[in-house]
Formats: C-alpha cells, sequence, structure tokens
C-alpha cells in the first residue's frame, strides 16, 4: 500500500537545490547499505512511496525533456545507481531523519522490493543522500563461548553502542567519523552474565589501509587486561586511506590473539564502521 508524502516535497527541493550529485559524499548514519541493498531502497521507494522519487526526479533531470511519472523514475534510478548497464560501486540512495538529520525513532526505509510499506515518521524527511558501502569481505571470527562475559559497551569518537551476549556482532550500522590527522579515545567495556566479573584482554584491530584484512603495520592493538573499562588512544598511522573501513573488537578472558582473523575462547568479538576522512 503506497503512502502520501506531500510533507516530504519541501525539503526535498532544499536538499538538491542546494546539493549536486557530483558534491554529495558519505553522510555519517547508521543507514549503511551495499549497492545491491541500494537498489533493493529504490524499488522499495518505487512501491511504497514513487511520489517521493518523482519529486527528487523533478529537482535534479533536465526540466526540458518532457517525461511521465514513470519515466522520470526509470531516468533517476539510471543517475543513481547504474552505469553502463551495471550497479555502480559509487551508488546512492536515500536516507531519511528528523530536522537535524538523526534518527531518534529509529525508523530506517525499506532495503529490498519485499519489504513491507511502512508510515514515515510525520516529522521525518530526506536528510542526505548516501555513497554505498563498498566493503570486501573480511575474515570471519567468533568466539567459541558466550555464557560468563561479553561485550557490553563500545564508545569511539561520537559513537557509542550498548550490546547484549553474543558469539559475534555485526555493527557496520553503527559509524564513526574521524580523521586522519587526529587521535581519539576508544573505551572498551565488558559485562558479565553473573555477579561475578574476570579479567578480560581485549584486542582491536582497523584496517586502516582498506586493503581488505588487518595485516599491515600498526592495525592490530592490545588494549589491556581489566575486569573493568579499558581505554587507549587510537591514531590513524601513515598511509590511513581516507574512505569507509572495517574497525574489530575482541575480549577473551583466555587472553586472545593479535591474529584478528582468531577463533577466541570466551568473550566476544564485535566489527564496527569508521568512515575516516
Amino acid at each position: 500500500m503506497k503512502h502520501k508524502t506531500k510533507f516530504l516535497f519541501a525539503t526535498t527541493s532544499l536538499l538538491f537545490s542546494s546539493l549536486s550529485l557530483a558534491q554529495v559524499s558519505v553522510f555519517e548514519s547508521k543507514d549503511i547499505l551495499t549497492k545491491e541493498q541500494a537498489l533493493g531502497r529504490y524499488q522499495w521507494l518505487q512501491q511504497c512511496y514513487s511520489d517521493v522519487l518523482i519529486s527528487i526526479a523533478e529537482q535534479i533531470l533536465d526540466p526540458t525533456i518532457p517525461r511521465t511519472g514513470e519515466q522520470k523514475q526509470a531516468a533517476l534510478k539510471e543517475v543513481l545507481l547504474y552505469k553502463n548497464g551495471q550497479l555502480k560501486d559509487d551508488a546512492k540512495y536515500v536516507t531519511f531523519g528528523d530536522d537535524t538529520g538523526k534518527n531518534p525513532k529509529r525508523w530506517y526505509a525499506g532495503k529490498s522490493a519485499s519489504d513491507t510499506c511502512t508510515q514515515i515518521p510525520s516529522d521525518y524527511s530526506i536528510s542526505a543522500l548516501m555513497l554505498v558501502s563498498s566493503l570486501p569481505a573480511y575474515c570471519p571470527a567468533q568466539s567459541r563461548e558466550k555464557g560468563y562475559e561479553y561485550i557490553k559497551s563500545v564508545k569511539f569518537s561520537k559513537m557509542e553502542n550498548n550490546s547484549d551476549a553474543a558469539f559475534y556482532s555485526n555493527f557496520v550500522g553503527q559509524t564513526a567519523r574521524i580523521y586522519k590527522d587526529r587521535s581519539y579515545e576508544l573505551t572498551l567495556t565488558p559485562g558479565f552474565t553473573d555477579s561475578e566479573s574476570y579479567p578480560e584482554s581485549w584486542h582491536v584491530f582497523v584496517d586502516w589501509n582498506r586493503d581488505g584484512d588487518f595485516l599491515d603495520t600498526s592495525e592490530s592493538q592490545f588494549a589491556g587486561v581489566s575486569q573493568q573499562s579499558v581505554s587507549l588512544q587510537l591514531t590513524p598511522p601513515s598511509g590511513t586511506q581516507p574512505g569507509l573501513t572495517k574497525m574489530r573488537i575482541s575480549m577473551d578472558y583466555l587472553g586472545g590473539s593479535l591474529n584478528a582473523c582468531s577463533e577466541i575462547d570466551s568473550g566476544e568479538i564485535e566489527d564496527y564502521l569508521l568512515y575516516i576522512k
């Protein structure tokens, strides 16, 4: 079922009158999609909010060329998603938020044509045009045991994530934006399933040069052993490449490993996304 979205049009017009596609860059957001999911987002909007796509198309397509509503959507799809008939590695998609660009209601547009149509919150509008995440496939890793301890909290830059026990958690939707010439404090807090606490070993891995692994100099770091929170300074090293990359956090009661791909014994491994500027 399609929804009426007249309240979006004014904001959409403002967005695309001030930003050309060539000027749009990654916006700090938890709404991080692959290029396939960006296509799914477009297809979801076609089914649920086609008037939003038509409004966007009217702002960025040549107004001297007459087009029907369907033709406008098709032309916009080519501009945002395709090059030479293939999905682009720098495909773009819209994300939504309140008038500050944030998403306090944690409402996300669909990522597939099969996703159910849901109502956009009445105080939300298009907040940004996003570039897709083109992260490579990193090596898998997890814990063998999660019954005693887990990663309770990760704080880095302006990102803070609290979570429950798991063998492995993929939080690449949690994005921390950092700058190459600055240092940032990373604070890691363990959680325990009962009243007893244990000394936990922490390791941190960041793919600074964005080559798809954690094997290069300065990409693995021992963060300490503690029953409480540990903190360390992370400074992007020489050779750091701007863009999206992965940060992996490992916590293990039995010592852990400086190998980011190793299975650990008792604790948790979590992955996050960094946007390096």
